[in-house]
This record gives structure tokens, C-alpha cells and sequence, in this order.
């Protein structure tokens, strides 16, 4: 009887040795070492304020060039308002050679708005394999004001961009956007949609 139990108690031990789990070496091993990255961080402060400029395509006209100042102040981490003010210059070139005369009787034209920006898309781009800077995809909108012909416009603007933080207290913006507003410089009211892309420098203060 004591054979018989010292078998079964000898096969018993050799049958849960059996089902243990095996630690093993992985064949391909992952790196341990962690590669410090240089970040660029975002001042704390609220306000930013920076010229910027590019091209200003009016509805029917050809493109001019732009140049404008925008105060912008952070709420949040996501969210900002905005004040923006620009000059630019409606071209009518074609429509002279066209036509042989002006339709406006003022080239000058200029805005000046008010709206705020959400921050969609956070992220990081990465220079090199340890230095990173921070940027993020942007959607903006606004209200303002007009003017062309000498004549104010209530006018809305949406518009999106991406935004890039090169230091703690700069950053840079390329920037597109629709204005739209009513006119009627045909004779007949109409709503013209004027294009806008730009590329702004922002100063942290």
C-alpha cells in the first residue's frame, strides 16, 4: 500500500511539473534604453501678438497681397479669442482690359474682426530623433466689418490653419480662410465669397 501511494504522489508532482510555465529568453529582445527628447514648451502666458500677411483674393477680382496685425488671447489651452486687422487691394486689371473702365472706384480695401479659434488636432513634430516641437490643427471663426469702395460690410470669416511653437515664446501659423459678405457692386446684392491664405508670427506675452 505504501508503494502504491508513494507512485501516485511521485506521479502527481511529475504531471504539475509538467504543466508549469517555463520561463524563457525572447528571442528578439526590446530596447531597455530610453532616449531623452527635447520638447519645445509653450509659455504660460495668455496674450500673443503678431503681424502676418500672404494673399487676399477678392470674389471676381484678382489676388493681392495682404498684410494685417492679430492680438489673440488664450482662454484655455484649447480655446482663444481673436482680433484681427488688414489692408489689401482689389485688382482690377482684367476687368479693365475687359471693359475699359473701373468698376470700383477705390482699389483700397480692408477688415478688421473679431472671433475665436478651438484647437482640433494637438501634436508634436519631431526635427530630429530628440527634438520635438509642438503644434496643433486649428479651426477659427469670426464676425467684422468690411470695407471696399470706400463702403462697410458686415462680414463673417471661417477658416482653419496649423499652428507651429518653435520656441516657448514664438510661434508660426500658416492660415486659410472665407469672407464672406454682402455687395452690390454689379448692381444687384449678392453674397461674395473673398479667399484669404496668410502665415502669421505669433509673440507670447
Amino acid at each position: 500500500m505504501g508503494l502504491v501511494i508513494g507512485t501516485g504522489l511521485h506521479l502527481g508532482t511529475a504531471v504539475c511539473a509538467q504543466d508549469l510555465p517555463v520561463e524563457e529568453e525572447p528571442v528578439i529582445k526590446p530596447p531597455a534604453e530610453e532616449r531623452p527628447l527635447k520638447e519645445a514648451r509653450i509659455d504660460t502666458e495668455r496674450f500673443e501678438l503678431g503681424p502676418y500677411f500672404g494673399i487676399y483674393a477678392p470674389d471676381g477680382f484678382g489676388a493681392s497681397s495682404v498684410l494685417g496685425l492679430r492680438l489673440t488671447y488664450h482662454v484655455t489651452e484649447d480655446i482663444a479669442f481673436e482680433a484681427s486687422y488688414a489692408r489689401s487691394r482689389v485688382d482690377q486689371t482684367a476687368f479693365r482690359r475687359l471693359t475699359g473702365r473701373s468698376l470700383l472706384a477705390n482699389d483700397e480695401l480692408s477688415y478688421w474682426n473679431v472671433g475665436a479659434s478651438y484647437d482640433v488636432f494637438p501634436g508634436q513634430i519631431f526635427l530630429t530623433r530628440k527634438h520635438t516641437i509642438n503644434s496643433v490643427i486649428y479651426v477659427v471663426g469670426g464676425l467684422g466689418q468690411m470695407t471696399m469702395d470706400d463702403r462697410n460690410h458686415f462680414s463673417m470669416d471661417v477658416g482653419t490653419g496649423f499652428k507651429l511653437f518653435v520656441t516657448d515664446w514664438l510661434s508660426v501659423r500658416p492660415d486659410l480662410r472665407l469672407h464672406v459678405f454682402e455687395t452690390d457692386v454689379t448692381g444687384e446684392k449678392a453674397l461674395t465669397y473673398n479667399l484669404e491664405g496668410t502665415i502669421a508670427v505669433g509673440v507670447f506675452f
